[in-house]
């Protein structure tokens, strides 16, 4: 049998005060496809859930993480069984996109490098609207330079290359 392989994005050093306008306008997450959640509210000191949130940026002030399960998310293609976490210090942090490799990798090779460019081209969209520094996908943990298959950082992107790196 086939070990599952879970496939990382991770967006680093994301602005917190761009957070809620990302996640409202950019991830447009359905309170129904929210199949599980969990935020630590340190101004009032207790576990909230995703649809108590009115904003991420002050939950997760001065320092905060928290996760949302989903059903599935639109990241250039639709992904399904997503978790998302979020990690942030007084100004920026990550938020990490994890889910099984099956779901990008799954179809006809057409289907899959299309979707793969199309998740991005998503990308490099988000990282120049947020202004994002660097951007990592790859296997988890794609932090790691050996598990880290494309880095997106300041530089220009070759769609193309990246594409291949992603499908070998």
């Amino acid at each position: 049998m086939d070990r599952l392989e879970y496939l990382e994005i991770i967006l680093e050093e994301f602005r917190k005060d761009e957070l809620d306008e990302f996640i409202s306008n950019e991830l447009k997450i359905n309170l129904a496809e929210v199949k599980s959640s969990h935020f630590f509210d340190n101004k009032h000191r207790a576990d909230i859930e995703f649809h108590q949130i009115k904003s991420f940026r002050e939950v997760l002030s001065p320092i905060g993480t928290g996760n949302v399960f989903l059903n599935q998310v639109e990241i250039g293609c639709s992904i399904r069984d997503v978790m998302i976490i979020f990690s942030f210090d007084k100004e920026s942090g990550d938020i990490t996109f994890n889910f099984s490799e099956n779901e990008l990798y799954k179809g006809e090779s057409s289907d899959v490098k299309l979707n793969v460019k199309k998740v991005l081209e998503k990308l490099v969209d988000l990282k120049d609207k947020f202004n994002i520094s660097n951007i990592k996908i790859g296997f988890e943990s794609a932090s790691d330079d050996d598990t880290c298959l494309v880095k997106i950082d300041q530089g220009a992107v070759d769609l193309e290359s990246a594409v291949q790196l992603i499908l070998n």
